[in-house]
């Protein structure tokens, strides 16, 4: 077997002919043909994962086919990616907190990435290790400064709006009193103290 066959799991060359490829996975409801015909109007299938391989470059080699294990298995990383985006992944809504989504301070391209690094809220981008913040490239340990300093920023507005509610009904609660003790005092009630 050659070292560039496709079927060789462990290749060995510089250059993975997969790695120059552009691949992109998509939804799409395909046009079924033979009921079109019998219906005499456009019918479409079920929505349906597929994916689209592209030789850069070269417009005549376009390959727009419906998903399959292969195609999963030979670009594991971009569908796992696509999965993610399209929120296939199931418990990634679950999880508490802060998500990513939500989060201004973060660029597309890193929301992306961090993504498929399986992170999903600003806490637990905020809480990674120098372990986990390396897989994100040179960036990361800015990211994760980034995160902190906005979930400081965001518990900071939390708190003052909390301590300005109950300072509110503070005042509120004095004005009732103060009220209640001048009413007290103009029926001619004694007053406590």
């Amino acid at each position: 077997m050659l070292a560039s066959d496709l079927n060789n799991r462990e290749f060995v060359n510089p250059v993975n002919p997969d790695d120059l490829l552009h691949v992109e996975f998509f939804w799409k409801e395909p046009v079924l043909q033979w009921q079109t015909e019998v219906q005499g109007k456009e019918v479409r299938g079920p929505r349906t994962p597929f994916v689209r391989i592209v030789r850069p470059g070269d417009n005549t080699s376009i390959i727009e086919t419906a998903v399959r294990d292969d195609h999963k298995a030979r670009w594991p990383q971009k569908w796992l990616a696509w999965q993610i985006r399209e929120g296939m992944i199931e418990g990634a809504g679950d999880i508490p907190g802060w998500k990513l989504d939500d989060w201004p301070g973060i660029k597309p391209d890193q929301l992306n990435e961090v993504k498929f690094l399986r992170f999903s809220t600003v806490e637990q981008l905020a809480g990674a290790s120098d372990a986990q913040i390396q897989r994100l490239g040179v960036g990361g340990i800015g990211l994760r400064e980034q995160a902190r300093a906005a979930l400081k920023e965001r518990n900071r507005a939390e708190y003052k709006s909390e301590i300005d509610a109950k300072d509110k009904m503070i005042a509120d609660l004095a004005a009732r009193l103060d009220k209640l003790e001048k009413s007290q005092g103009t029926l001619g009630l004694p007053k406590k103290g």
